[in-house]
């Protein structure tokens, strides 16, 4: 099946795209991304995407978009479209383009891109393989509301967690919980929903936005405050999640038993919610039936 992606407005196969040496993006990693989940063939919170795109074009200092945000999502659904893809991701890089490498921002055409790439359906939430975490520590910038494509303390956390025999690093940033090297971790601490607020050590991921709003709905009292190590590990369920992995419940941490070894209840909730949103919001396509009846 033919991988098709779009650069700078033309559509291709992805194995005949090319990008030029001196983009910034590979040269600076001066650049910024969004991976969209699609189901039943379509996108996920386009919307809320769209949003952090502009937020993270804006705090690396990219005044605009370079084409309007209601034209980048209708080539995004055409994209999708093409492929065929009912469950698929959405990978989108927008870098600040192509120029003689030099620190001063150049003038140039930036250099947007996105492609399709299939993806399994998620398991359900407690029937999937829980997630094992790692600590480690939190050496990335300031800036970590910002979607940078400079992931690289992001990527050798991972590969710590992966070689400890662990699933997720998560990031400790003194005594403080901070997110995973790739997903946000959320905890149930006596029937309150908590994570870490949104700000220079974490991310505004879409999904741990989505459950906030979907915990306030059903009731659940929200907390965003910082937290300490010692408190999340002793919270009465942990998760984690991401646009690709929706939630993964925990049930280690640093070799030690975390949240009851179980998905909870509350964890369970959630997720059966999120379901529904996603149901509502990307149901199945219509086959049109074109059979003609015999008289």
């Amino acid at each position: 099946m033919t991988e098709w992606i779009w650069l700078n407005g033309q559509v291709m196969p992805l194995d005949q795209a090319r990008v030029g040496i001196e983009d910034r993006g590979f040269q600076f990693a001066d650049g910024v991304y969004e991976v969209l989940r699609v189901y039943n063939g379509r996108c996920f919170a386009m919307a809320e995407h769209m949003d952090r795109l502009e937020r993270s074009a804006g705090g690396i200092e990219m005044a605009s978009l370079p084409i309007a945000r209601t034209i980048l999502a209708r080539e995004i659904t055409a994209l999708v479209d093409r492929s065929g893809l009912a469950d698929a991701m959405v990978y989108l890089q927008l870098t600040r383009g192509q120029a003689e490498r030099a620190h001063a921002f150049p003038r140039c055409d930036p250099t947007l891109l996105f492609y399709v790439r299939q993806l399994p359906p998620p398991p359900i939430v407690g029937d999937g393989a829980p997630a094992r975490l790692v600590s480690v520590r939190d050496e990335r910038w300031q800036r970590c509301w910002i979607k940078s494509i400079a992931l690289l303390p992001n990527i050798l956390a991972k590969n710590k967690a992966l070689a400890s025999g662990a699933d997720e690093a998560i990031l400790i940033d003194g005594q403080s919980v901070g997110e995973g090297s790739a997903s946000n971790i959320l905890f149930v601490i006596r029937g309150n929903l908590v994570t870490a607020p949104v700000g220079p050590k974490v991310l505004p991921g879409i999904t741990r936005a989505v459950l906030l709003g979907i915990a306030s709905e059903l009731g659940i009292p929200v907390q965003e405050r910082p937290i300490t190590q010692t408190e999340a590990m002793n919270a009465d369920e942990i998760f984690i999640t991401s646009t690709t992995r929706e939630i993964t419940h925990v049930t280690k941490w640093d070799g030690q038993a975390v949240g009851g070894g179980i998905c909870g209840p509350i964890t369970r909730r959630l997720h059966e919610a999120l379901q529904c949103r996603i149901g509502r919001e990307c149901p199945a396509k219509r086959i049109r039936n074109t059979a003609t009846a015999v008289a």
